[in-house]
């Protein structure tokens, strides 16, 4: 059975690795070479090497955790129980993931040996990984999970474990039936599952005892909570500081208000282009999900038809630096100076420890900021008075936690009921969804223009400041899927 299912993954990368000669798509063609032989075998040498220089300038025994993950939504929900796992255990990581998209984020996981794309899904490609390293523990997140790699492991007695783990798509569905018959052939192997919800905890005591199935909660809820306790490593960036201090100016200076569009799809772009009507209220982050310089340059030319003025992240910081550079040139009249405490306080987050003083052309010249730039969206949500997620009006939802774990107010359409945290924030009342574009776009308006008394329903102020409260109070609410796991794995307190 393994032997075809192997001889049937070669010929499929073979086709798709003749594909990628005519698709003019870098993801794609990035994606066929991590399968070949030699990149393999190079990232084999990587890791040995990595391994025995770190062995030799520790003296101290550290084990050795392989995690898996599929993308990089995934290896973020990995990244908090990997840390409390090297803190606690002294543990050092393989990182093992399925597509391209986790490479830019690979940075932000803890110690690492090395990390690689996930070979074909085959017994001889684990046998070179396991001669390499001394892996004693396996940790698959959510569904990505390989038939070969379950099976050579099991071989091995290594223990293998599951973060993460949803019944979801596994209940549903036309091939339920089937899909759950081969879950019990797949199941029953892993030592411990770290259930998201209590009734998956029920749903997994199908294949292990109850012993070794832990509700955990969603590990994305941790990360997402986590990366928002501290952000402060991004305002350390210069910047990023220079980029904090003007959105910080926009809401102090020039009393707008900011609006986070994140990952926006076409229908939240219609509601970024029809806020030119109330341009003179608020300023737009725009963080698209595509940064490519094309993609930059059409974004700028709609709101420019809109007679909207926009500017992207790169060029604003370009000029801002120029004019630091050259500040005696400036008089001092024409200068908004940042007197605000908290403002002051926050502009101080950059190397050189010094105060920005922003030119009134540049602070009152653009009503929007196309950020350019991946890697700073949890980031940015912090300097954001609401944040409207893309995707909800089209039932492709992005990530709704990273701005609800700054407490800002998440809109969203109500096409989410596939995505588990967007619905559990909107039943809780941590997000507000709309039931059409105009309806939200219509809420934005009232929140800018309406006074709050003398109003028959309640003010849109109202809503978003109980929309914050309550979202805050969830994630306060959540359980700690790192320290759930270290005691189940060890019996740590």
């Amino acid at each position: 059975m393994y032997f075809l299912y192997e001889v049937t993954q070669k010929i499929i990368y073979f086709v798709l690795n003749l594909l990628a000669k005519y698709i003019h798509s870098r993801k794609f063609k990035k994606f066929c070479e991590a399968r070949t032989s030699q990149y393999f075998i190079n990232k084999i040498k990587d890791t040995e090497n990595n391994y025995l220089e770190i062995k030799e300038n520790n003296s101290k025994y550290f084990p050795v955790y392989w995690f898996h993950v599929a993308s990089a939504g995934e290896m973020e929900q990995a990244i908090p129980v990997a840390r409390k796992l090297n803190e606690k255990m002294n543990a050092r990581f393989l990182l093992t993931y399925f597509s391209p998209s986790a490479e830019p984020f690979i940075k932000n996981f803890p110690a690492l040996i090395s990390a690689f794309s996930l070979p074909i899904d085959s017994r001889k490609n684990y046998k070179l990984i396991f001669s390499s390293l001394p892996i004693s523990k396996i940790f698959f997140v959510r569904y990505d999970i390989w038939p070969a790699l379950l099976h050579e492991s099991k071989n091995l007695n290594i223990e293998i474990n599951l973060l993460s783990a949803s019944a979801i798509k596994t209940k549903n569905g036309i091939l339920g039936k089937i899909s759950n018959i081969w879950n019990i052939k797949f199941y029953k192997n892993f030592s411990n599952i770290f259930a998201v919800t209590k009734e998956d905890v029920e749903y997994f005591t199908q294949f292990l005892p109850l012993e070794r199935v832990h509700y955990s909660g969603d590990a994305k809820w941790s990360r997402a909570f986590e990366r928002a306790n501290n952000c402060i490593k991004r305002k350390i960036e210069k910047d990023f500081s220079i980029f904090y201090s003007y959105c910080m100016a926009q809401r102090e200076v020039l009393n707008k208000k900011n609006i986070v569009f994140g990952s926006p799809h076409k229908e939240e772009d219609k509601i970024a282009l029809d806020c030119g009507i109330i341009k003179d209220k608020v300023f737009l982050i725009y963080v698209p999900h595509d940064v490519t310089e094309e993609s930059c340059k059409k974004i700028i030319d709609n709101f420019r038809l809109m007679g909207t003025n926009s500017i992207l992240y790169s060029e604003l910081i370009s000029i801002i630096n120029n004019t630091i550079k050259n500040d005696d040139s400036f008089i001092l009249e024409n200068l908004y100076e940042l007197k605000n405490h908290d403002i002051k306080r926050q502009s101080l987050f950059n190397s050189n420890n010094k105060d920005y003083n922003i030119p009134a052309h540049i602070l009152s010249g653009y009503e929007v900021v196309i950020f350019d730039k991946i890697g700073y969206l949890a980031e940015i949500y912090e300097i954001s008075d609401i944040a409207i997620i893309g995707g909800g009006f089209d039932g492709q939802i992005h990530n709704v936690l990273e701005a609800a774990a700054h407490g800002v107010p998440v809109l969203i359409g109500n096409l989410f009921v596939r995505a588990s945290e967007a619905k559990e924030l909107v039943n809780r009342g941590g997000a507000i969804s709309f039931q059409n574009t105009n309806e939200l776009f219509q809420f934005l308006i009232q929140w800018v223009s309406l006074e709050e008394q003398g109003t028959d329903s309640p003010h849109p102020t109202r809503i978003l400041a109980q929309s914050k409260s309550k979202s805050l109070e969830l994630f306060r609410s959540i359980p700690d899927t790192s320290e759930i796991v270290l005691q189940a794995l060890f019996n740590e307190p």
